[in-house]
């Protein structure tokens, strides 16, 4: 056990032993519902000489919660800073050589860190992606609605919809009119009158949408 503290207390090791320490501690507190842990990317903002999200993207660390890449780096080169200082690390005397051995074993530890973290979230970046939604105005194409007023024309016209449980009063045009009542699909969103191209529920079952 005394051999274990010093290792992990000294440099290098205990530079991993930091950044572990803090990640246990932050995870521990993600637990309680007080942080965040979905932070994936960032920058230096305005101004900043180094695009942050793209040297993650360079080292193959991104697609997951940053979080959870600084854990790996930090198991993975606590992990090699540790067998290499007990391998070899206590067969040197203090002195020069020692405090080269101890450079070359950072240096490497973070190299292979990061090699060994960017295979390890591979797999884990489908969990990471987020879901792709479609705007309301294209899931309501294709939807069914009913007339609400008197008629739907060309020029005017509302119909009621029905989409995720939510009920939506829509702006609807249609050529040839229908009546309050008549059951309608939805096939365009007319962007510039914010309202939506409609023919009755029979034409489209006949083929007639075009």
């Amino acid at each position: 056990m005394p051999l274990f503290i010093s290792i992990i207390t000294t440099f290098p090791t205990v530079i991993f032993t930091i950044l572990l320490s803090v990640a246990v501690i932050y995870w521990l507190i993600s637990l309680s519902g007080l942080v965040d842990s979905d932070t994936v990317e960032g920058d230096l903002g305005d101004g900043g000489s180094l695009d942050f999200g793209g040297l993650l993207a360079t080292l193959g660390l991104h697609g997951v919660p940053l979080p959870l890449v600084v854990t790996l780096l930090a198991l993975t080169g606590w992990l090699f800073s540790y067998f290499a200082t007990l391998l070899l690390g206590i067969q040197l005397t203090p002195g020069l050589l020692l405090w080269l051995f101890n450079g070359v074993v950072l240096i490497l530890g973070l190299a292979i860190a990061t090699v060994v973290t960017s295979f390890l979230i591979r797999p884990l970046r489908p969990l990471f992606r987020p879901a792709q939604t479609k705007p309301t105005e294209q899931r309501l194409i294709g939807r069914l609605c009913t007339i609400r007023s008197a008629t739907a024309t060309k020029e005017h016209g509302r119909a009621d919809a029905h989409i995720d449980g939510d009920h939506l009063i829509l702006q609807v045009r249609s050529d040839p009119p229908l009546a309050r009542g008549e059951r309608a699909i939805m096939i365009q969103y007319l962007e510039n009158e914010d309202a939506y191209w409609v023919i009755s529920e029979i034409a489209f079952e006949a083929g007639l949408a075009d």
